[in-house]
């Protein structure tokens, strides 16, 4: 596979065809249909999830690990569908609009895993199949009408994804504990873990590393190494990077939902 070829072409049509697919199948079904839609295509993914090392013939291993938690952005996206889905506290369901659908759809749009290698292995269709799952159940309630956009909670989501490293950040480090680090040993695992660069940016990308450290302030920088302090060291960038989403993507939804009723109400 490489970058927009024809496999790689192939595989976002069929993703398009199966959203486009249950969006107009059940997009004039009750709220209890779709409800019920939601709830299989998540206990599936849930299901793997947790048991991907019974479920998945290359990673039968019959033993629990750190990737079948919360250890990242898509694996906790995953395990909050049902209660954003099935809840009623609005900001999760938006929040879950934005992050899950963004982290569903972006890593099939860019494989880097398997860019100059063979789709024909069960790795390719356990990271399909997660990831895809995760885009249709964050897309499709929205899509359906089921999620109040509100422009006003723009200011809220940037601190739900500091919540969400946090959260990560507690699962790493209480899964590396049960195992039996710690002090200077269980920070050393966190660090080489390092999901979604929350303990500092990555070693293997000079250039990345270099800017982090040009721009990142000293007082965000611990210890003899200089190591960042996790999730703070880039918090106001992350923040920020959300106030455009919440407030723009919230301003477009809000006004097309309130212009859908208005021309329903006018019908």
């Amino acid at each position: 596979m490489q970058l927009f070829d024809a496999l790689h072409l192939s595989t976002l049509l069929v993703i398009a065809a199966l959203f486009f697919g249950l969006f107009f199948l059940f997009r004039k079904r009750s709220v209890r249909a779709k409800s019920i839609v939601l709830g299989v295509l998540m206990a599936a993914n849930i299901l793997q999830h947790i048991f991907k090392f019974w479920i998945w013939p290359h990673m039968r291993t019959g033993e629990f690990s750190l990737v079948e938690s919360a250890y990242n952005v898509c694996a906790f996206m995953i395990l909050l569908c049902p209660y954003s889905v099935f809840g009623k506290n609005g900001l999760i369901k938006q929040y879950q609009f934005y992050v899950g659908t963004i982290a569903g759809f972006c890593a099939p749009f860019v494989p880097t895993w398997f860019l100059g290698g063979s789709i024909f292995t069960w790795e390719y269709l356990r990271f399909y199949t997660c990831h895809v799952l995760l885009f249709l159940t964050s897309s499709l309630p929205a899509a359906w009408g089921m999620v109040e956009f509100r422009r006003k909670d723009g200011w809220k989501f940037g601190l739900c994804a500091l919540c969400t490293l946090a959260i990560i950040l507690a699962n790493n480090a209480l899964f590396f504990t049960l195992l039996g680090y710690e002090g200077e040993a269980l920070v050393e695992q966190l660090y080489a873990t390092n999901p979604v660069y929350m303990m500092g940016p990555p070693a293997d990308d000079s250039l990345f590393r270099d800017i982090a450290a040009a721009v990142t302030p000293s007082f965000l920088r611990v210890g003899a190494g200089g190591r960042y302090i996790p999730i703070l060291w880039y918090a106001v960038p992350v923040y920020l990077g959300f106030l455009p989403i919440g407030y723009g993507f919230g301003s477009l939804l809000q006004w097309l939902q309130t212009r859908k009723k208005t021309v329903e109400v006018r019908t």
